[in-house]
Protein backbone atom coordinates (compact mmCIF):
# COMPACT_ATOMS: atom_id res chain seq x y z
CA UNK A 1 0.00 0.00 0.00
CA UNK A 2 1.31 3.28 -1.10
CA UNK A 3 1.97 6.05 1.70
CA UNK A 4 1.66 9.86 1.13
CA UNK A 5 3.42 12.90 2.71
CA UNK A 6 2.57 16.68 2.29
CA UNK A 7 5.64 17.96 0.63
CA UNK A 8 5.46 20.91 2.87
CA UNK A 9 4.27 20.33 6.11
CA UNK A 10 5.17 16.44 6.38
CA UNK A 11 2.07 15.79 7.87
CA UNK A 12 0.55 11.90 6.17
CA UNK A 13 -2.43 12.07 4.24
CA UNK A 14 -4.59 9.64 4.30
CA UNK A 15 -8.06 10.48 2.42
CA UNK A 16 -7.78 13.98 1.18
CA UNK A 17 -4.96 14.85 -0.94
CA UNK A 18 -4.07 17.31 -3.73
CA UNK A 19 -0.93 17.19 -6.36
CA UNK A 20 0.26 19.93 -8.27
CA UNK A 21 1.93 19.16 -11.16
CA UNK A 22 4.74 22.12 -12.72
CA UNK A 23 5.89 22.31 -15.88
CA UNK A 24 9.10 24.38 -16.94
CA UNK A 25 10.05 24.62 -20.21
CA UNK A 26 11.22 27.57 -22.45
CA UNK A 27 9.07 29.89 -23.84
CA UNK A 28 8.31 29.99 -27.68
CA UNK A 29 7.31 33.51 -28.56
CA UNK A 30 6.66 32.68 -32.78
CA UNK A 31 8.24 34.99 -35.42
CA UNK A 32 6.45 37.24 -37.66
CA UNK A 33 6.67 35.31 -41.27
CA UNK A 34 8.31 37.62 -44.12
CA UNK A 35 8.72 36.96 -47.47
CA UNK A 36 12.79 35.78 -47.34
CA UNK A 37 11.25 33.09 -44.75
CA UNK A 38 9.26 31.73 -47.59
CA UNK A 39 12.20 31.99 -50.29
CA UNK A 40 14.53 29.93 -47.87
CA UNK A 41 15.07 26.10 -48.65
CA UNK A 42 14.44 25.09 -45.35
CA UNK A 43 15.17 21.39 -46.39
CA UNK A 44 18.63 21.77 -47.03
CA UNK A 45 18.16 23.64 -43.10
CA UNK A 46 17.14 20.52 -41.63
CA UNK A 47 19.90 18.63 -43.69
CA UNK A 48 22.24 20.47 -42.49
CA UNK A 49 20.71 20.46 -38.99
CA UNK A 50 20.67 16.32 -39.15
CA UNK A 51 24.06 16.12 -40.62
CA UNK A 52 25.77 17.95 -37.25
CA UNK A 53 23.97 16.05 -34.52
CA UNK A 54 25.63 13.66 -32.74
CA UNK A 55 23.06 11.05 -33.01
CA UNK A 56 21.72 12.02 -29.21
CA UNK A 57 18.87 12.27 -29.11
CA UNK A 58 18.32 15.07 -25.97
CA UNK A 59 18.07 18.44 -27.65
CA UNK A 60 19.18 21.91 -25.88
CA UNK A 61 15.36 22.37 -25.41
CA UNK A 62 14.80 19.36 -23.84
CA UNK A 63 17.56 19.99 -21.12
CA UNK A 64 15.83 22.79 -20.25
CA UNK A 65 12.67 21.22 -19.82
CA UNK A 66 12.10 20.44 -16.06
CA UNK A 67 9.04 18.62 -14.65
CA UNK A 68 7.91 18.43 -11.04
CA UNK A 69 5.13 16.85 -8.91
CA UNK A 70 3.92 17.57 -5.36
CA UNK A 71 1.66 16.01 -2.71
CA UNK A 72 -0.65 18.62 -0.68
CA UNK A 73 -2.65 18.63 2.48
CA UNK A 74 -5.32 20.44 2.52
CA UNK A 75 -4.47 23.51 4.07
CA UNK A 76 -0.67 23.66 3.21
CA UNK A 77 -2.90 23.35 -0.42
CA UNK A 78 -4.72 26.24 0.25
CA UNK A 79 -1.80 28.31 1.06
CA UNK A 80 0.17 27.29 -2.09
CA UNK A 81 -3.02 28.65 -3.89
CA UNK A 82 -3.36 31.47 -2.55
CA UNK A 83 0.82 32.27 -2.81
CA UNK A 84 2.62 29.45 -5.15
CA UNK A 85 5.55 31.20 -5.71
CA UNK A 86 5.97 32.36 -1.88
CA UNK A 87 6.39 36.22 -2.23
CA UNK A 88 4.15 37.10 0.97
CA UNK A 89 5.97 34.40 2.95
CA UNK A 90 9.20 36.41 2.43
CA UNK A 91 7.82 40.04 3.25
CA UNK A 92 7.06 38.25 6.72
CA UNK A 93 10.51 37.48 7.51
CA UNK A 94 11.53 40.30 9.88
CA UNK A 95 15.89 40.48 9.25
CA UNK A 96 17.53 42.85 12.28
CA UNK A 97 19.11 46.31 11.16
CA UNK A 98 22.70 45.13 12.11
Amino acid sequence: MLHFTCDVCGQPLRDERYVAHIEVRPAFDPNEVTESDLDDDHLQQVAQLLENTDGSTESSADADQHTFRFDFCRECLDRYVTDPLGRESWRRLNFSEN
